[in-house]
């Protein structure tokens, strides 16, 4: 079997997954507005870190970051751990998500941790953490995600999806 033919699954390194993480430019538009940058990943223990630094455009008339943006940056690290856990074979559209708000978080840097809790043939099961810019745990989430195989060639130009 060629490298061409084999699936894209199988053709994607641990290095070449963490040079395309790595590089803010290849990330969606939302994790890019969020401030994403890669910290560190297990595509074997199913974890995923990743930090963000939201700034005062996300900030709710208290001052801290609205709860909707907490959600959003839980969201990737979640997906993202399923994601390389996966090796970007599916896509895990989220079905569920569940969110506990402990402490504000304020404009800055936070820490965002997702892991793979189960992985079943039709889903992902997941759990997220998000640490202020003290290293307080300030959220936690759990969510279900579909697995939906991605078609060879799909995805934006200079995604890891396109073969």
């Amino acid at each position: 079997m060629s490298a061409e033919s084999e699936p894209l699954s199988e053709r994607l390194s641990d290095d070449f997954i963490r040079a395309m993480l790595s590089d803010p430019k290849r990330a969606p538009k939302s994790s890019q507005t969020l401030g994403f940058s890669l910290i560190d990943y297990s595509p074997d223990e199913g974890w995923f870190e990743a930090q963000f630094e939201p700034n005062d455009n996300f900030t709710n008339p208290l001052g801290s970051i609205q709860g909707g943006f907490v959600a959003a940056m839980l969201d990737d690290c979640m997906a993202l751990a399923a994601l390389v856990k996966l090796r970007f074979s599916h896509g895990v559209p989220t079905l569920q998500m569940s969110i506990n708000y402990l402490r504000p978080v304020f404009p800055g840097k936070v820490r965002c941790r997702g892991e793979v809790v189960r992985l079943s043939r039709t889903a992902a099961f997941m759990a997220g953490s998000l640490f202020d810019a003290r290293g307080k745990l300030a959220a936690t989430a759990s969510a279900t995600a579909l697995l939906r195989p991605f078609p060879e060639n799909a995805g934006p130009k200079g995604s890891p999806m396109r073969g």
